[in-house]
This record gives structure tokens, sequence and C-alpha cells, in this order.
């Protein structure tokens, strides 16, 4: 899946190994492949030309749009996460003459038009950094027992005292008198 993360390294793959170039980046947006985006505010790329291709170290920040587990609301997610990955050529800078696979299985690879794509990479990494179960705040209160927002509604809080399954009832008197 290719994204607006793309760079062309081709005049990088030409130079010396060792040699670098710097990006900066803002206000981009990244598919997460679950319908959801990640909102790049800020990013900042350092590529250093290696003997198999490029090394990415990259700084980003953004935020993506979660569910709340409490309340099932939606709010925006706060992320931030360094990484430092190294992408393959797959063909020859000058000669354009296929290169030999790399070794090692799940590489992130630079394209035959030697377009190196950050979008895999960053998509890992922003689920990587995403919370297993979001809640929108700290002090959400969740969903009443007829699924009101008790965030929005304080009175959802009575509601839940009121409705009370019949089988639970004896044991809500026993409460009391404790």
């Amino acid at each position: 899946m290719s994204s607006e993360l793309q760079f062309n390294v081709s005049q990088l793959l030409q130079e010396y190994v060792g040699a670098t170039r710097q990006y900066t980046y803002e206000n981009e947006q990244l598919d997460l492949g679950d319908g959801s985006r990640l909102r790049i505010t800020e990013g900042d790329v350092k590529m250093t030309r290696t003997k198999n291709g490029v090394l990415v170290d990259a700084a980003m920040s953004g935020n993506v749009t979660l569910e709340c587990v409490r309340c099932l609301s939606d709010f925006s997610q706060p992320v931030e996460f360094d990484f430092a990955e190294e992408y393959f050529a797959t063909v020859h800078a000058t000669t354009g003459a296929p290169l030999p696979e790399p070794e090692e299985p799940d590489v992130f690879k630079i394209n035959g038009n030697h377009l190196l794509d950050l979008g895999d990479a960053a998509r890992e990494y922003t689920l990587i950094n995403l919370p297993i179960a979001p809640i929108c705040r700290p002090d959400c209160r969740g969903l009443s027992l007829d699924g009101q927002n008790r965030n929005d509604n304080p009175a959802a809080d009575d509601l839940d005292d009121q409705v009370i399954d019949e089988r639970l009832a004896a044991l809500k008197q026993l409460l009391k008198g404790a």
C-alpha cells in the first residue's frame, strides 16, 4: 500500500556510503488500514546511505481518532514515536539491474523507481504505540445501563440506581442494611 510519505532516493543511492539527507514534513495523513488515519502534525527524517540501501531515522508525532472503550465516544489520541529501519535497494541506481533479494525476511524495500515509502513503517510503529484500551480521559465515567454517556448526562447515575435486575433486588436490600 503506497502512502503520501514517499521520497525519491535515486541521487542518494548514487552517493558514497555515509551520505545523508534530512527531510521535515507536517500535516500529512496516513491510512492505518482499518478506516482510521494518522494525522501527522510533525515529522523529521534523516536518511543515510548504506552498503545495501538507505538507513532511515525518523521521528513522528500526530493524532489518531479512536473510540473510548468506556463511553464509546470518538476522541483524538496523540501518538509520538521514533524508529530506525534499513530500506534495501531492489535495483542498481545507475544501471537499473535487479539486485539480489535481502537474506532477512520481511524487510523494507526501495521500489524499482527508487521511491522509499515510509508508510508501512510509520503504520506499524503507530499501531504499536496506540493504547490497547483507549480511554478519552482518565475520569471517563462510561455508559449508564440504558446506554447514555455518563460524561454528558450526570443524571444517568440516578437512572442506574432505579433500574435493578429483579434477581439482584434482594442483594440491594442486604447492602442497604450493611
